[in-house]
């Protein structure tokens, strides 16, 4: 922010004045001339009583500016002279300048107030400097500012109502801000209520609140905004202790800030601590042990460390991620090539238009159940190996925690399933149906995240595989599959309230291995397959919505392109379908396609890194990788004894 900045306003030499000549012209026509020596253009306009030509001078106004700077330079025809509040020098002025440019001049001058008579008006809220840099850039549009002369000139401006110069000292501020400066910048923001600046402060803090650390600026940053940045999810590349560490420095700088120390503390996330760190650093402060509600902030750690398996159902904003970016997330899939099952969690960076992989599964999954719990990912099922009939179903559960980049093993199901459905509905996880070695289930599972264990609820009356899913209003509904070999169109709703099952109204297609969501009052049911005869199947392009309000379905634009088993997310309002399989052209696919319920249509938008069958997907809220490769696990203080 060193040195001088200089800034002109074109838009108010323009509006000062304006130049027009009118001629009367009976020629019907339209021209434009230009004259660079006289800045002068000329227009014609036809009309019923003839063609009227418009002169305008686009020099004018800087000259008639110009004009008025020199008289007030020579102290002609000016009509009131300006004091400023802090000295007695005078500043003779024309008042229809002032007011031209200035609210507060024009109400003061034309209003009735005392001053419109006044030959000399004393301006208390206003310094010498301050005055001076207002005056000079009515009469000239151009404004120079640093750091000696910038709060002058924002107190004037903010008490004269200039707004083109506040708006040119924010400018002047924000593109200034550094490590050595950002406080004081952002004092400033505050005495003059610059939000825009006082936002960009607080952005600028966050992006480099690891480098301000080492700074002695750390220890002279405002409560507010230090408890603003502990608060924000947006702080990266600073652990739970370190901010701990730091907001002990900044506490114990003065006295005086002690006060503060609860509130401070309530935005450090002591739960994502180690249990080493929480004793070797934190119980060892004296405040820690005395103050009450830290106490209670070092037991609400001590009592979430000691469940692990109840974790997804404790979330408070000091257990979630430090993180504000949600993706659209894969998992698992059986590729095209060798028919392979992978093991891989990846996210797609919507920014760099890339996949990144996130730490994979110890055993690869495909046509698995994954659900979401407190931003927990919950992999349910599936199978490890390729096998069309599910011969090869598995009952192990597994928990992603996106924090630490980390799996852990959690209960495994009753059953061994694929081809079923996975909901997390109101803190519990429902796996519904599917077939394993056995054949055909009928059965329905329930996952209590408070004990760790599944137990069966109320099972379907039919046993169904290929199925989809969604929650809406606190229940779920489960629609079409495949039951005895035959594909069904039923939709059926689940209360896990009364454990019992509805019948509701069907769909128009039969559909099996297709997907479904729910996106405001509408459950979407996409894409899958059907018979086309006694051993062949067909992609169902046709896609529909349900409105539970009143039990009718309603047709909606058809997929560009078939996709069956695949995995589908909604994210920003928009449904993504992934992968899965192509009956028409007989291959995994690779297509990502995206549907917009307000505009009713579909885009494919980008590819899988390679075709994928059985895979699924879902949003959440991670760390993006660095690189595109999987990156180590971070240590994990939550592992389930």
């Amino acid at each position: 922010m060193e040195g001088e900045y200089f800034f002109e306003d074109s838009l108010f030499l323009d509006f000062l004045f304006k130049l027009s000549l009118v001629e009367e012209d009976d020629q019907h026509m339209r021209l434009s001339l230009g004259s660079s020596e006289m800045g002068l253009s000329s227009h014609l306009q036809s009309s019923k009583a003839g063609t009227t030509r418009i002169f305008t001078s686009n020099t004018h106004s800087s000259v008639v500016l110009q004009g008025f700077d020199q008289l007030r330079l020579e102290g002609l025809l000016c009509d009131v002279t300006l004091m400023p509040g802090d000295t007695d020098d005078a500043f003779p002025v024309h008042r229809v300048m002032m007011a031209s440019a200035s609210d507060y001049f024009k109400a003061m001058f034309t209003g009735g107030m005392k001053e419109q008579d006044l030959m000399c008006i004393k301006l208390h809220g206003v310094s010498k400097v301050g005055l001076r840099k207002i005056i000079d850039f009515i009469y000239t549009a151009k404004l120079s500012l640093n750091m000696d002369n910038l709060q002058d000139t924002l107190e004037a401006a903010s008490f004269l109502q200039i707004l083109p110069v506040l708006d040119f000292c924010k400018v002047f501020l924000i593109s200034g801000v550094t490590l050595d400066n950002c406080v004081e910048v952002g004092r400033i923001a505050n005495t003059y209520n610059l939000t825009e600046v006082d936002k960009y402060v607080n952005s600028y803090v966050l992006k480099n609140f690891p480098a301000l650390l080492s700074t002695g600026e750390f220890l002279k940053l405002p409560f507010e905004r230090l408890a603003f940045v502990l608060s924000s999810n947006s702080l990266k590349h600073c652990t739970e202790l370190e901010l701990f560490k730091a907001t002990c420095r900044w506490l114990r700088l003065e006295e005086p800030r002690m006060d503060f120390a609860a509130k401070l503390m309530k935005n450090i996330r002591f739960p994502l601590m180690t249990p080493q760190e929480l004793i070797n650093y934190v119980q060892t402060v004296d405040f820690m042990r005395t103050d009450n509600t830290c106490v209670n902030l070092l037991l609400e750690a001590s009592n979430y460390q000691m469940m692990p398996y109840m974790q997804p159902v404790m979330q408070s904003d000091r257990t979630a991620i430090r993180s504000d970016t949600t993706h659209l997330v894969t998992l698992g899939g059986v590729l095209r090539q060798q028919l392979v099952v992978s093991k891989e969690l990846r996210m797609y960076d919507e920014k760099a238009h890339e996949w990144r992989s996130l730490a994979p599964m110890d055993a690869p999954r495909y046509q698995h159940g994954i659900a979401v719990i407190g931003n927990f990912l919950y992999v349910v099922g599936g199978q490890s190996n390729y096998d069309t009939k599910g011969k090869t179903a598995v009952d192990t559960v597994f928990r992603f925690d996106p924090r630490y980049n980390k799996w852990m093993q959690v209960a495994s199901l009753n059953e061994k399933r694929t081809f079923f459905h996975l909901s997390a509905l109101k803190g519990y996880l429902y796996a519904v149906g599917g077939r394993n070695a056995a054949g055909e289930l009928p059965t329905v599972e329930c996952y209590n995240p408070r004990t760790n264990e599944w137990t069966y609820v109320a099972k379907m009356s039919e046993p169904h595989y290929g199925h989809a899913g969604t929650v809406y209003g606190g229940v779920m509904y489960i629609s079409g599959g495949i039951t005895h070999d035959t594909f069904q169109k039923e939709l059926m709703c689940f209360d896990p309230d009364t454990d019992k099952w509805i019948q509701k109204a069907p769909m128009t297609t039969v559909r099996g291995l297709h997907c479904m969501c729910t996106v405001g009052e509408r459950l979407y049911v996409i894409g899958g397959n059907h018979f086309r005869g006694t051993s062949d199947y067909d992609d169902v392009l046709s896609c529909e919505y349900y409105s539970p309000i009143l039990d009718q379905w309603t047709p909606i634009a058809a997929m560009l392109r078939g996709q069956s088993d695949v995995g589908v997310a909604v994210f920003e309002n928009k449904i993504y379908v992934v992968g899965g399989y192509s009956w028409n052209n007989r291959c995994m696919v690779e297509i990502v396609q995206k549907y917009d319920p307000d505009k009713d249509e579909w885009h494919k938008v980008f590819d899988l890194p390679e075709s994928l069958g059985g895979i699924r997907a879902c949003t959440l809220t991670v760390f993006p990788p660095e690189e595109t490769t999987p990156s180590p696990s971070r240590e994990s203080p939550l592992s389930a004894p």
